[in-house]
């Protein structure tokens, strides 16, 4: 007959306890932190949003900054009277054009709807202004990758998307406005409010700038992308 295996004694069983107990707030202590570095990092990408406007305001406003020889001189068709483009202006001007063309694409190779860009009178400021298109155009609330490598489409439902998203991130907002519990983690929730309040800012700009090119939610309905055109 097998000797049944001894009951741990109450000293290893406190001890366990407490282990277990420490474990636990080790791993609140580290989702905090995890949730704060996320909201700091948001923070970073927004403050980095915020300056790329302001320097397209400042082209607005007093011009574009003088280029140096090196620089080269403009494609040909660009306007001598239409700034480079930077920022949000570079993706907002790509959605434009497209939507403006006869055909109405849903989807192009970046570099094919770089050349529509170009081919419509604007210039992309910068040292790679290919490159510099394609992040742009990668940070667009309308735009998304395709199936196809290197093909980007339109997203018709964007303003509808971002409008569910914003409200059920107020909403949650709203769930941890209210009194904390005895055992909450006054930590863990700063943080979360922190990073909730980050991303409500990023999608109001967002939505913003999908309402715009697209219009309201309402008037966004359903489409699917078009043939892809080839790239030039």
């Amino acid at each position: 007959m097998v000797p049944p295996a001894p009951t741990p004694s109450a000293r290893l069983v406190r001890a366990a306890a407490a282990e277990r107990a420490e474990l636990g707030r080790h791993r609140e202590r580290l989702l905090s932190a995890r949730e704060s570095l996320r909201a700091e990092l948001q923070g970073i990408e927004a403050s980095l949003r915020e300056l790329d406007e302001r320097d397209a305001l400042l082209d607005r406003l007093a011009g574009p900054p003088v280029r140096s020889a090196a620089a080269g001189e403009r494609p040909r068709g660009a306007s001598a009277e239409r700034a480079p483009l930077r920022g949000p202006a570079i993706r907002r001007a790509a959605v434009e054009v497209l939507l403006a063309r006869p055909e109405a694409p849903q989807a192009l190779h970046y570099r094919a709807w770089f050349d529509v860009l170009v081919a419509a009178g604007y210039e992309v400021a910068g040292k790679d202004p290919l490159a510099v298109f394609l992040t742009q155009l990668s940070r667009s609330p309308v735009v998304r990758r395709g199936t196809q490598s290197g093909v980007y489409e339109l997203d018709p439902g964007a303003p509808r998307r971002l409008r569910d998203g914003l409200d059920a991130l107020h909403a949650e907002l709203r769930g941890i406005a209210g009194t904390p519990s005895a055992t909450a983690d006054l930590t863990a929730i700063r943080g979360r409010r922190a990073a909730l309040t980050t991303q409500i800012s990023q999608v109001e700009k967002a939505l913003e700038e999908a309402e715009a090119l697209l219009g309201p939610p309402a008037a966004a309905g359903p489409a699917g992308p078009a043939p892809v055109a080839a790239a030039g």
